[in-house]
C-alpha cells in the first residue's frame, strides 16, 4: 500500500491517473490502484478532460430531468468508474470527428432556411396548378341577360380595388382599417395572386373569357356589335374583301371548257378609332358591395359603350366628329339608297307605311330574306305603328309578349340612336333604316380597357374610370341597307 502511495507521488506532476479495480475481483477492500496513462495516450489530455466533464455533466441533467432516476444516478457517481485504452481512442475518435464536422454543422440553419423557401415555393405551384386544372373543369359560366357573371363581376372589382392600393387611395373606398384588410385579401384572392407588381398603376387587363363578357354584355345593349359582321383590326389598317359584280353562273356543255369567271372585288377600309368615356364612382363602398360594384361597372360601361357603337355605326356623316368615318345613313346618302318624304313633310309624323315599305325597294334582294333584314327605329315608334293597321291589314304591325315587334312581316329591332317619334318638323333627319346589318363589317382593335384616376375628381372625392376601346365601321355591300329620311323643307 506504501509502495503504491509512493508511485503515486512520483507521477502526479506529468500523468493522468487511471482509476481501476485490482486485477481478478470488481471491488477491493483495499485503497484502489492507480497506475500512470501509457506516454502515446497524455498528449490527448485535455481531450480525456473534456470526456470526463461531459459525462459528468450527462449524469446531472438526468438527475435534473427525471428524479425517478436519482438513486440510480448516485449510485453510478459512487461507484468507480474505469476507462479501458480502447474507450479512450473512441472518445478521441468522437471529439476529432465533432471538431472536424462543425464546419457543416455551421451552415446548417442556411441549408434549413433554403429548405423552406424551396418548400413555400413548391406549394405555391401545387396551388397555382390546382386552380388551373379548377378553372379547365368548371362549368361554362352562366350569363344573365344584362349582366355579367359574378366572377367577370369580382374580376373588375378586385382590380379596381388594387389600383387604388397601389396608388394610396384606398381609404377613398373604405375608412375603417379592418375594411380595407378585407378588401386587399378579397381581391388577391380573386386574381389568384400574392404581388401585384406586373400590374401598372393604371391599366386593368381582362382576361379573354372575361373580355368576351364585356363584349356579349355590349351586344344586349348595342345594335350594331349585335348584328354586324365582327372584323378584328390588327396593326395599321385591315383591308377586308367587298364582293362587287357578281359573275354569272351558267350551264356548261360536256366536254367544254368552263368559261372563267372574274368578280369584282374592292376592299373595305378598317382603322382604329379610339372611343369611350369616363364614369365617376363614389368612394364609399363595403365587403358586401364588392360584386354589385364590379356589375356596376360593366354594365355602366357596355351602355355607354353600345350607345357610342350605335351613333357611330348609324350616325357617322364622315365629318371630324366621326375622323372621317361614314356610318349606315351617310353611306345610303352617298349611293343613293334613302327614301326622303316628300316635300313641305319635315315631320317624323309624316312617314306612312308606304314609305316604309318603299325602303324595301332600295336593297339587294338578297336582303329582304326576313332572317337577315329588320327594320331599325327608335322605340318611341311604338306608340305611332299601330295606327298603320288597317281592316284589309290588321296584322301589319304585332307587338309580341317578348317586348319585341314586327311591321309588314320583318322584326324591328329598337334603338336609341335615331330620330324619336314628333309631331315636330326635323328637317333631313333620318327616322329609319331597313336591310342587313350583317354585310357590314365592325372592325375592332384589341378589346375593351378600363383605367382608373383617383385625381380627375379629387375636388369631388370621387373616383374616375375611364372606358376605351378602338372601333371602326365600313361596309361589305354598299346595297345592304338603306335609309328613310325626312324631307329638307
Amino acid at each position: 500500500m506504501k509502495r503504491q502511495n509512493k508511485s503515486v507521488q512520483r507521477n502526479h506532476q506529468n500523468s493522468i491517473f487511471e482509476i481501476a479495480k485490482p486485477e481478478g475481483t470488481y471491488f477491493s477492500s483495499g485503497a484502489l490502484k492507480v497506475r500512470p496513462l501509457p506516454r502515446r495516450a497524455r498528449s490527448d489530455a485535455p481531450f480525456l478532460l473534456f470526456a470526463l466533464a461531459f459525462l459528468a455533466g450527462l449524469a446531472l441533467v438526468l438527475i435534473h430531468f427525471s428524479s425517478a432516476f436519482a438513486y440510480s444516478g448516485l449510485i453510478l457517481a459512487s461507484v468507480p468508474l474505469a476507462l479501458t485504452e480502447d474507450q479512450l481512442k473512441e472518445f478521441q475518435t468522437i471529439l476529432s470527428e465533432m471538431k472536424g464536422g462543425w464546419a457543416e454543422l455551421r451552415g446548417l440553419p442556411l441549408t434549413c432556411k433554403g429548405l423552406q423557401d424551396e418548400n413555400a415555393q413548391l406549394k405555391q405551384q401545387v396551388n397555382d396548378v390546382r386552380r388551373l386544372m379548377a378553372m379547365r373543369i368548371q362549368a361554362p359560366r352562366v350569363r344573365t341577360t344584362g349582366l355579367v357573371s359574378d366572377d367577370c363581376a369580382k374580376h373588375l372589382s378586385a382590380h379596381f380595388i388594387m389600383h387604388c392600393e397601389r396608388s394610396g387611395k384606398l381609404e377613398a373606398l373604405a375608412s375603417l382599417p379592418a375594411q380595407r384588410d378585407s378588401l386587399i385579401s378579397f381581391a388577391r384572392e380573386s386574381l389568384g395572386v400574392i404581388s401585384k407588381a406586373s400590374l401598372t398603376t393604371t391599366e386593368i387587363p381582362l382576361p379573354v373569357e372575361y373580355g368576351g363578357e364585356i363584349r356579349e354584355l355590349i351586344s344586349d345593349f348595342g345594335v350594331v356589335r349585335r348584328r354586324m359582321s365582327p372584323y378584328p383590326i390588327g396593326m395599321g389598317t385591315s383591308r377586308p374583301a367587298r364582293m362587287g359584280t357578281r359573275p354569272a353562273f351558267g350551264s356548261i356543255a360536256i366536254s367544254a371548257a368552263f368559261p372563267e369567271k372574274s368578280p369584282t372585288i374592292t376592299f373595305a377600309s378598317l382603322e382604329s378609332h379610339k372611343i369611350g368615356g369616363v364614369v365617376r364612382l363614389p368612394r364609399e363602398i363595403d365587403q358586401q358591395s364588392i360584386v354589385a360594384m364590379g356589375q356596376f361597372l360593366a354594365r355602366y360601361g357596355a351602355v355607354e359603350f353600345a350607345r357610342a357603337e350605335d351613333t357611330w355605326g348609324f350616325l357617322a356623316d364622315g365629318s371630324g366628329t366621326y375622323e372621317s368615318v361614314k356610318g349606315i345613313v351617310q353611306i345610303a346618302r352617298d349611293n343613293t339608297k334613302t327614301v326622303t318624304l316628300a316635300a313641305t313633310k319635315t315631320k317624323p309624323s309624316d312617314a306612312t307605311l308606304a314609305d316604309f315599305r318603299s325602303l324595301r325597294t332600295k336593297v339587294n334582294k338578297a336582303a329582304l330574306n326576313g332572317r337577315l333584314s329588320a327594320y331599325y327605329l327608335d322605340s318611341t315608334w311604338e306608340t305611332q305603328l299601330p295606327t298603320f293597321k288597317t281592316t284589309a291589314e290588321p296584322n301589319v304591325y304585332q307587338r309580341l309578349p317578348d317586348g319585341t315587334a314586327i311591321l309588314d312581316g320583318y322584326p324591328i329591332v329598337w334603338t336609341d340612336v335615331l330620330q324619336p317619334f314628333s309631331t315636330s318638323a326635323a328637317v333631313d333627319t333620318p327616322i329609319a333604316v331597313f336591310g342587313a346589318l350583317s354585310f357590314w363589317w365592325m372592325g375592332e382593335h384589341g378589346g375593351p380597357r378600363i383605367d382608373t384616376s383617383e385625381h380627375v375628381y379629387f375636388v369631388n372625392d370621387q373616383l374616375a374610370v375611364r372606358f376605351i376601346e378602338e372601333i371602326d365601321f365600313d361596309y361589305a355591300a354598299v346595297d345592304a341597307t338603306a335609309a328613310l329620311i325626312t324631307a329638307a323643307s
